[in-house]
């Protein structure tokens, strides 16, 4: 069935519930995003391979024009030519892969981030992805086309392509979040598809696997102070001595929100994190169960030592069938799937306790406390949801 101006003129602008891509002739199509963003592709087959560019917006772009520029592309390609090499509509500059790499360093890594983080970045998605896919628009780069690109980099090191696909699809979102790109396949592909899980020191682990380790705290012999501990530095995603040292003064109640003092900081400055309404339980026990050092060892007027945090985490790992992990891989994991559902990049490095590089250092001292505590619904709740469905 074609699409008609009456339907497009119904959609443009109101909330919409239907499909999202309403397909045309000569292989035009509209995709509609639940907001009413109505923007027309063109489908083609070109060296036996199925493409898509992108044609713009309605109704900045009439539907006449959009169906005339879909029989221009479908001219191109009988004759041998690939219609993304030449810019797709005039209406529409293309942005290449390239210009987004370009774009991501400018204001993220190059102004948010530390010297040396810049300089991982720089030596990893940067430099090995630099000059792929040339010339091409990159919301019209299939998700066929990106897992032949990631194919390549797994014949060298499937572990360095997992890692390098992760962090290409946080430079990528950060400019979908940022409006420079409506749209990438990219996005559609799970790091799961992507070379191989990785090793100790780079472990990310699946909401699976934090579920079965969350269960084996809570059904273990240990001191009730080891298990908040833990199961809050899961949620939490802190360093372990950040909370292991924390004491009751650094918690407000009443605004929702934990700080850390500088001299329990490693980067040596107070720290702010929410209290959000998944870890208030756990919170609320440890209040009740101790009195100012929440988390103490054999002597109650002092807290847990790191080696007996250590000891306990070895015995956990050890009763699991579960490839090799330790606690600090809680905060890897967070700030992964939380790059996974689009958090922005600064709010997770706050949560993280890092310090954002560039100016913002200097001059921008705010928290984003309530993008933080929205993050953490969010991993909180995906995490609950895979400890039940183990559970039951």
């Amino acid at each position: 069935m074609t699409i008609s101006d009456t339907k497009l003129r119904s959609i443009h602008g109101k909330p919409y519930q239907g499909k999202s891509e309403l397909t045309d002739i000569d292989g035009l199509s509209a995709r509609v995003t639940p907001k009413g963003v109505i923007t027309f592709q063109c489908r083609y087959r070109f060296n036996g391979k199925q493409h898509r560019i992108g044609i713009g917006r309605y109704p900045a772009i009439s539907l006449r024009d959009a169906r005339a520029k879909a029989v221009e592309m479908k001219i191109l390609v009988e004759q041998g030519v690939d219609p993304r090499t030449l810019g797709g509509s005039s209406e529409r500059k293309i942005i290449t892969l390239d210009d987004c790499l370009k774009y991501w360093a400018d204001t993220y890594v190059y102004t948010q981030l530390k010297p040396k983080t810049q300089a991982l970045y720089d030596a990893m998605v940067i430099k090995n992805t630099s000059g792929k896919l040339p010339n091409l628009d990159i919301e019209a780069v299939t998700s066929r086309e990106w897992i032949d690109l990631f194919t390549e980099f797994e014949r060298e090191n499937p572990k360095k392509a997992h890692r390098l696909f992760v962090q290409l699809k946080s430079a990528i979102n950060w400019c979908i979040r940022r409006q420079l790109i409506d749209s990438c396949q990219i996005m559609k592909i799970s790091p799961r598809d992507i070379g191989e899980r990785a090793d100790v020191g780079d472990r990310v682990l699946s909401y699976q696997e934090l579920a079965k380790i969350w269960l084996a705290i809570e059904r273990s012999r240990a001191s009730t102070s080891n298990k908040l501990l833990h199961q809050m530095v899961m949620l939490w995603g802190c360093r372990l001595s950040e909370l292991r040292l924390s004491t009751i003064q650094e918690f407000d109640l009443e605004n929702g929100v934990w700080s850390i003092p500088s001299e329990h900081s490693k980067t040596n400055t107070i720290i702010r994190r929410p209290i959000f309404d998944g870890i208030r339980p756990l919170l609320d026990k440890a209040l009740i169960t101790y009195k100012d050092i929440l988390f103490p060892g054999q002597d109650i007027r002092e807290p847990i030592s790191i080696s007996a945090a250590n000891r306990y985490v070895r015995r956990i790992r050890d009763g699991l069938d579960m490839d090799e992990w330790r606690a600090h891989d809680f905060r890897r994991s967070l700030a992964t799937r939380l790059s996974e559902e689009g958090i922005a990049p600064h709010v997770v490095e706050k949560m993280l306790g890092h310090e954002l590089g560039g100016i913002m250092a200097v001059y921008n001292k705010h928290d984003w406390i309530d993008d933080q505590r929205k993050a953490y619904d969010i991993y909180h709740d995906k995490l609950i949801w895979h400890i039940r469905k183990i559970s039951d």
